[in-house]
């Protein structure tokens, strides 16, 4: 990746599908979002994620169960209330 992407990440994960970066991995514009991008509140906090990895290992020892639904990379276009109401009525109802 790039200095100023990796602090943004795990040290170690690689970013294998990155896109042709406007100015490059490198240039200003990527180091304007990544600057507006840490100046906002977090959108989950640690406390939830480490919640998050013992849910997940308990599924992965047998003794939970995990659902996990929607799509892997939709667009922010498909992002509409009526698609994520019914997402989440689909996972509603397989959870049941």
């Amino acid at each position: 990746m790039n200095s100023s992407l990796d602090s943004l990440f795990t040290p170690g994960l690689v970013a294998a599908q990155q896109p042709n970066w406007p100015g490059g991995p490198e240039g200003a514009p990527i180091k304007a979002a990544v600057a507006e991008l840490k100046s906002f509140p977090p959108l989950v906090f640690a406390g939830e994620c480490d919640d998050l990895k013992k849910r997940i290992a308990l599924a992965a020892d047998g003794k939970a169960f995990w659902l996990q639904g929607g799509d892997c990379a939709e667009t922010f276009a498909a992002a509409t209330a009526d698609s994520i109401r019914n997402r989440i009525k689909t996972i509603l109802q397989m959870a049941a």
